[in-house]
């Protein structure tokens, strides 16, 4: 189709459409009563929270796709209306699992436990203390300092030190990456350490605690083995609490060789499970537009029981994913019910439900990767993401995505305008990348708009329930998002995407995005990968990856003097450079090894 040449004749165009075709009575069948149903249903207890390899994911998967076909919806795919793949949902203990200390086995379970990040195998070497295992010099402070542990076996603790003290430079946002785990994993790898013993800080707490089970969500390997001791089962040799008091006292690293010889051992089986899409299709009325189409998306999974995404991480209860989302799920439902009042519009619409997004984005991003034959990416309009729609306060939503096609902000706009008059007060974002599902379509260069209606005190939490979902707020935001699908799918010509810098103070998407340290502009591939590196989608206009010669397609694999083995290691080293750093930057692009210097940018 011909593009139109400017975004003043685009607005104009839109508006026109949506003023001729749909209307009230269409929207009429986006009704509170059947949207509140919706959520009640999918956020019910028997749904195991959606989480995927839980039973309700499946269920809410099965009952999506019934939807679908009562309302008059193709099945999007050959087999039907899922798109089945593999995922991995958690990890167990396999094979030989062992830890010695000065000649000294620990029970497993109750003396130690492996972390889930850990990779497998053997290591043996001296115990040395490395105090928090930090290493951060824009604090001035390094744990590694004058200590060598190449080859060796490092025991560290949990947190900071002086954690307590109101001035402690660890205490600011910024510095809170230097607590996890994970990080402290990275960073004796990246000294040479061969395997690391961690400890919970007891000291600066009350009382002991037990160790917590083994388990959580899958994650890539940290590159050496990583366990979990309890506090009193190291012996008085490598005790942690004795070696961290002059740190207490000084707030400045105390590390040193032990003398003791430590053996691990770990198999962990990293488990997988399938799961779905679910998409139906509604084929276009008009033959010279009906092979291009509009996606209308949102995801169904949640968190299941919490795990490591849970914002209550110490509790085992269902997360009932009410706003998120069950109320981007009604809304998808509902908007097609909606056209199926009306009638099929000019283009064909995909009705999609991503699965795993609370994983990664790694559902729509399998669905951009292998896209229906009656929607090819190629032939993609918009791309109309529903997600935490469900409690507008003060009649707010958030529409994100209006800069990524010419003329889509004054488009949007006007949709607000028409009537009947919407009980909203839309806020409006240009920034196509987020931590949602659209990101995974404008990445591979489709138009996205993105509705959301705020974050809340019960997000990620066993508390986002039904009840505190409103069903009005919820309907009209549902036909506002109704209105854009439609006049995208009746636009007389196809909107052109515009690929534009961030917004100032925002860094980007996954490994990259918004956060602490530095910026580079990369836009990973969210799909899973078994070989090392980062496969990048694209890189942000503008961006310091731009400059340095990155593009979509190539594999990040260094960034300085930082391994890059997955999306942890690319975010680990950029918390750990700052903005103005020149680093070397390594990648590799059909095979081919390139480098570049790059001057990393700021992130606000």
């Amino acid at each position: 189709m011909e593009r139109l040449a400017s975004a003043s004749a685009l607005s104009l165009a839109l508006a026109a459409c949506a003023a001729a075709r749909g209307g009230p009575g269409a929207e009429a069948a986006i009704r509170p009563a059947d949207l509140g149903a919706d959520v009640t249903w999918l956020a019910a207890p028997e749904r195991t929270g959606r989480g995927v390899g839980t039973p309700g994911n499946g269920q809410a998967a099965a009952w999506i796709a019934e939807r679908m076909r009562a309302l008059g919806l193709a099945p999007a795919f050959p087999e039907g209306y899922l798109q089945e793949f593999e995922v991995p949902v958690g990890v167990k203990l396999a094979g030989a699992n062992a830890l010695e200390v000065g000649g000294r086995a620990l029970a497993l379970g109750t003396g130690w436990r492996p972390f889930a990040f850990s990779d497998n195998g053997a290591a043996k070497g001296e115990l040395v203390w490395a105090g928090y295992g930090i290493t951060a010099p824009d604090l001035s402070y390094d744990d590694y300092a004058g200590i060598d542990v190449k080859g060796k076996v490092v025991l560290v603790a949990a947190h900071f030190p002086r954690e307590s003290d109101p001035a402690s430079p660890f205490r600011a946002p910024r510095a809170y990456s230097y607590g996890e785990w994970r990080y402290k994993a990275m960073n004796a790898r990246d000294h040479g350490a061969v395997a690391l013993v961690a400890v919970r800080d007891d000291w600066q707490h009350d009382g002991a605690a037990p160790l917590p089970p083994f388990g959580g969500s899958p994650s890539s390997p940290a590159g050496l083995l990583a366990v979990q001791a309890a506090g009193g089962a190291l012996g008085p040799a490598a005790d942690a609490a004795a070696l961290a008091r002059a740190g207490q006292e000084d707030g400045r690293p105390h590390s040193r060789g032990l003398g003791v010889q430590v053996r691990a051992e770990v198999g962990i089986e990293r488990v997988r499970a399938r799961t779905a899409n679910v998409a139906g299709v509604m084929r276009g009325a008009d033959p010279a537009l009906a092979a291009e189409c509009v996606v209308v998306g949102a995801h169904f999974d949640h968190l299941g029981y919490g795990g490591d995404n849970s914002l209550a991480p110490d509790v085992t209860a269902v997360h009932p994913g009410a706003d998120d989302n069950a109320s981007g799920v009604a809304a998808m439902l509902a908007i097609a019910s909606a056209f199926e009042a009306r009638g099929p519009p000019a283009r064909t619409l995909l009705f999609a439900a991503f699965t795993a997004e609370e994983m990664g984005l790694l559902g729509s991003a399998q669905l951009a990767k292998a896209m229906p034959p009656a929607c090819p990416l190629a032939q993609v309009q918009l791309m109309v993401n529903l997600d935490m729609v469900g409690r507008p306060r003060d009649r707010k939503v958030f529409v994100e995505g209006v800069d990524t096609a010419r003329g889509l902000r004054a488009w949007t706009a006007a949709l607000d305008a028409r009537p009947p008059a919407l009980p909203l007060l839309p806020s409006f974002v240009g920034d196509g990348y987020g931590p949602s599902d659209h990101t995974s379509f404008y990445a591979k260069g489709v138009p996205v708009l993105y509705f959301f209606t705020g974050a809340h005190a019960d997000y990620h939490r066993p508390t986002d329930t039904a009840d505190k979902v409103d069903p009005d707020g919820l309907s009209a935001v549902a036909r506002l998002a109704y209105r854009a699908a439609e006049s995208a799918a009746d636009a007389p010509y196809r909107i052109e995407v515009v690929t534009a810098p961030p917004p100032p103070g925002q860094g980007g998407a996954g490994g990259d995005g918004r956060g602490y340290g530095a910026y580079l502009g990369t836009i990973p591939d969210f799909g899973e990968r078994s070989e090392p590196g980062v496969l990048l989608t694209g890189v942000r206009a503008g961006s310091p990856a731009e400059k340095a010669g990155l593009a979509g397609g190539d594999v990040v694999l260094n960034l300085g003097a930082k391994p890059i083995a997955n999306l942890q290691d690319l975010t680990y080293a950029l918390r750990f450079y700052r903005a103005g750093d020149e680093v070397e930057v390594v990648w590799s692009r059909g095979g081919e090894r390139r480098s570049a210097r790059v001057v990393l940018g700021e992130r606000k």
